[in-house]
């Protein structure tokens, strides 16, 4: 653990990233203090959101600044790793991960190796080890010493008590250990990615969403009021279950309440036993963390 006597999580996208910036800072130092910009990305302050006095408003010049989506790991928590952990970060040619897959897949997937790597995708080798000593993404695959690690870490993250309780009794009044939970992120606000990473994505969607059974129910969280339609006309309104929010999820970043409510369907997602997530997406991986890192999950 560092010596440092002052760590700072500064990361400026949405919750997801935030959150895993915010635990890795803790693994760091567990004194560690958070920076919260308000910008594009996040329309609510701080204490819109935590019950918290961890926050502050100016970075020390002194401190050292934690701003990544990777979670931190120790040295003693890189010994717990092997070589060539990750296939989902990994700095690997996405080229050769592509042809390490499709020979995975044609000798009868002997191992879990690319269980969570949909497509490769590069990452910028700034933050990517060469050795492949990652965990973001890799759900299941993670050993247990990390799942207890930064599950705990992510429990240490206090939301204010009027948004828990929204959370409490909604989901009391709706979710059972059996209800399956679903995370959509279509992209809307990049017409690219939509056509590049959603719409291939939806298949396979429909592809788990049938295998669960006609008697399956989904919690659907999105970013995306159309995809909440639409599932819901596809497999009944009784059965996909979505938070009665009060603002739209196509203009969540506009304000608070749209990020809060953000906040309450990720809250929910962790509730479930069973998510399906959106590939390299860091809102369901938050959601996982925060549910103790042990529900079964299926990426799409």
């Amino acid at each position: 653990m560092t010596n440092n006597p002052l760590i700072v999580a500064s990361e400026i996208g949405g919750l997801g990233n935030r959150f895993k910036a915010w635990a890795s800072a803790m693994r760091m130092n567990p004194a560690a203090r958070v920076h919260w910009p308000v910008n594009d990305f996040m329309p609510a302050s701080f204490a819109e959101i935590f019950d918290a006095d961890c926050n502050i408003d100016e970075i020390p010049d002194l401190a050292e600044v934690y701003a990544s989506w990777r979670l931190h790991l120790e040295p003693e928590d890189l010994a717990q790793l092997p070589r060539g952990f990750t296939a989902v970060g990994s700095s690997t040619h996405p080229l050769i991960r592509g042809l390490g897959k499709g020979w995975w897949k044609l000798t009868g997937r002997r191992n879990d190796h690319y269980r969570y790597m949909i497509f490769p995708k590069s990452h910028s080798k700034r933050m990517t080890r060469a050795d492949g000593k990652h965990i973001d993404l890799e759900y299941e695959r993670i050993p247990e010493y990390f799942r207890e690690l930064y599950s705990g870490l992510f429990q240490r993250i206090s939301v204010r008590p009027d948004i828990l309780q929204r959370v409490d009794e909604w989901a009391l009044a709706n979710l059972d250990d059996q209800v399956i939970g679903v995370q959509v992120r279509s992209w809307r606000d990049d017409a690219r990615r939509h056509r590049k990473y959603h719409l291939p994505a939806t298949k396979r969607l429909h592809a788990l969403m049938r295998a669960a059974g006609d008697d399956a129910r989904f919690l659907v969280v999105s970013d995306s009021d159309r995809v909440m339609t639409d599932l819901a006309r596809d497999y009944g309104y009784d059965r996909v279950l979505q938070f009665s929010r009060r603002t739209d999820r196509d203009a969540s970043w506009v304000g608070p309440e749209g990020i809060i409510e953000d906040l309450i369907d990720m809250l929910l997602l962790s509730r479930c036993n069973t998510i399906f997530a959106s590939y390299l997406s860091t809102f369901s991986e938050a959601a996982w963390w925060f549910g103790g890192a042990c529900a079964r999950v299926s990426v799409f």
